[in-house]
């Protein structure tokens, strides 16, 4: 009999994933019995849906935003990825309780490398946003030869307590890191003198949102990396258009933090153009529906 498989997402709010339809690409074209569903669980429910996902039988979860930090200590094992970056996006499921893993880091690289041929060695780079997926991709350009780091974070505190774990995790880095003010001129300044910036906020998930910079932070020669996927050309991306950079969403990023976590769960390899190519399918039908 040919085995089938349980897969989930824990979010919060988590309607707008597109991660099952990209699952589901690659199931069919690997000829899988596979399921992937979306659970949306407000924090306060996540250490008892984590056990009933492991008495269920499932064999393994992502997380996203708000759980990726949460998670942490509500694992029976944490892989060195998540110890390293400090928050989980992959579980797995054994007699023992859960193991978690950060394949965030990896999907992030693995698309800069392939879409743009770039590395964050010897580059200014400024992080957007320091909460699970912020922080797991700041202490990943630092450990990659990041030249400089800014740290930009509504809530200040958030930053600093981020510029302190590179600085305790990785303390041969030869990455300058600066705690940026919650001022927007200061972000817009800094912003402008990098060469790689990183939205790593929940900004361009909702209709209207606006962009986290103005266009004038943005010059020739820079890539924007905007996490989010759900729309082709998301704000902050549009702004940095306009002000004459590079820019790329997400839908890179999660084809190949989903793979490397389908690998995790199954020891096979995912099939990431048939991934990438529903992912890009169903954002751009909708947004040629609501145009």
């Amino acid at each position: 009999m040919t085995r089938s498989y349980r897969f989930g997402l824990f979010g919060h709010p988590v309607k707008h994933s597109l991660s099952p339809v990209m699952h589901g690409a690659s199931f069919q074209s690997l000829g899988l019995r596979a399921e992937y569903v979306c659970f949306d669980v407000p924090p306060e429910e996540l250490a008892a849906r984590l056990e009933a996902c492991r008495r269920d039988g499932f064999d393994g979860l992502n997380l996203t935003i708000p759980h990726k930090e949460a998670a942490v200590a509500l694992m029976s094992r944490l892989d060195p990825s998540a110890r390293l970056f400090g928050a989980v996006n992959t579980v797995t499921f054994s007699a023992k309780g859960c193991t978690g893993f950060n394949t965030d880091a990896a999907g992030f690289l693995d698309d800069l490398k392939a879409s743009k041929g770039l590395t964050p060695e010897g580059r200014r780079v400024l992080i957007l946003g320091c909460g699970g997926a912020g922080r797991a991709l700041a202490i990943a350009c630092a450990r990659d030869g990041a030249s400089e780091i800014g740290l930009a974070n509504r809530t200040a505190s958030k930053a600093e307590t981020l510029a302190s774990e590179i600085a305790e995790r990785l303390p041969d880095s030869v990455s300058q890191v600066e705690v940026l003010s919650c001022d927007p001129d200061v972000w817009a300044r800094f912003c402008r003198e990098c060469d790689l910036i990183v939205q790593c906020t929940s900004t361009g998930l909702h209709a209207g949102d606006a962009s986290l910079l103005p266009p004038s932070a943005f010059r020739p020669g820079q890539l924007l990396y905007d996490l989010v996927y759900t729309s082709r050309v998301t704000a902050t991306m549009g702004a940095a258009l306009a002000g004459g950079a590079e820019a790329l969403n997400g839908a890179g990023m999660l084809v190949y933090q989903g793979a490397a976590a389908f690998e995790i769960w199954t020891g096979l390899k995912a099939d990431t153009r048939a991934m990438r190519a529903a992912l890009e399918a169903r954002v751009y039908a909708a947004e040629a529906a609501g145009a």
